[in-house]
């Protein structure tokens, strides 16, 4: 699995700020999948879908204040 690390700017972090940030990606091809999030400001947003459907979520502010952490299990065969 090969992911790709990718620099954005002036994006609405979760805390509301507009700043810059880095996205990391990856997807093994066969139902894995991460999303990994970090603003500048130092929230972050994370997401981790597995081969069964399932989606794991987590949001935090900078601040350490955790705006959502679900398991999605809704697309799980």
């Amino acid at each position: 699995m090969i992911g790709t690390k990718t620099p954005f700017t002036d994006e609405k972090a979760p805390c509301g700020r507009r700043v810059n940030g880095s996205r990391y990606f990856e997807d093994d091809g066969s139902g894995i999948r991460c999303d990994d999030v970090t603003y500048d400001c130092g929230c972050r947003s994370i997401e981790h879908q597995f081969h069964d459907g399932s989606c794991r979520t987590r949001v935090t502010r900078h601040d350490g204040r955790v705006l959502l952490n679900e398991l999605s299990a809704e697309h799980a065969e």
